[in-house]
C-alpha cells in the first residue's frame, strides 16, 4: 500500500475558492441591513428539498482512503461546539475520480463554516483537532436519503460519487505543518 502525506495548508479565500467558500464576515457590501445586523448571501445551490441535520465528528486518525462527491447540492458545516479541524477536498472533475495528487487539505478555524461547491470531492469525515466537533449539515433530502438506503443495502447512489482510492493502493495521512502553529 503507497500512503500519501497530504499536508494541510491554513484555509483562506483565495486558495479554497475552487472548492467553495469560507463562511464568516465579508468584505463585500451587505445584501441587507437593517440597525444592528448585516446580512450577505453565499453559494448555496440545491436542486431539491434542503435538509438541515447536526453532525458530530470524532477526533479520529487523520487517515483515509475515500473521498466522495454529490452533484446537485453544494453541502454546507456550520460549526454548533468547533474545533479547529482538517477539511480535506480535490478539484471538480469530469466523470474519472481526481488524481491522488490533487487531493489537498485545509485547517479551518473552530469558528469558521465551509460552504463546498457542487460536486467537489471531500472526504467523508472532517478531521477534528482536539476533541469531538458538532456542525449543522446543509445538505438535500434526496442526497442524504440515497447514502442511507445505500447503507442498509440499497441501490448505489446517482446524486453521489464516492471514489476509494484503496483499489489503486493509496492512503492517504493528513500532516498539520509546523508552519500553522499551535491549532
Amino acid at each position: 500500500m503507497n500512503e500519501r502525506t497530504v499536508v494541510a495548508e491554513r484555509i483562506d479565500a483565495e486558495s479554497f475558492a475552487p472548492f467553495g467558500e469560507i463562511l464568516d464576515l465579508q468584505d463585500a457590501e451587505p445584501v441587507f441591513q437593517n440597525p444592528g445586523l448585516r446580512s450577505w448571501r453565499t453559494g448555496y445551490e440545491a436542486e431539491s428539498a434542503t435538509e438541515l441535520m447536526v453532525i458530530e465528528f470524532d477526533e479520529i486518525p487523520m487517515t483515509f482512503d475515500r473521498i466522495e462527491r454529490h452533484h446537485q447540492v453544494s453541502q454546507c458545516f456550520l460549526p454548533l461546539r468547533g474545533r479547529p479541524m482538517v477539511m480535506v477536498v480535490a478539484p471538480k472533475t469530469g466523470e474519472d475520480a481526481p488524481a491522488a495528487a490533487s487531493v489537498r487539505a485545509f485547517l479551518v478555524g473552530q469558528h469558521q463554516g465551509i460552504l463546498l461547491h457542487r460536486s467537489v470531492w471531500h472526504a467523508l469525515n472532517r478531521f477534528p483537532i482536539g476533541g469531538s466537533a458538532v456542525h449543522a449539515l446543509v445538505t438535500t433530502a434526496a442526497t442524504q436519503a440515497e447514502l442511507e438506503a445505500e447503507r442498509r443495502g440499497g441501490p448505489k447512489p446517482r446524486l453521489t460519487d464516492v471514489h476509494d482510492f484503496s483499489t489503486e493502493k493509496t492512503t492517504f495521512r493528513i500532516e498539520i505543518g509546523p508552519e500553522l502553529g499551535a491549532v
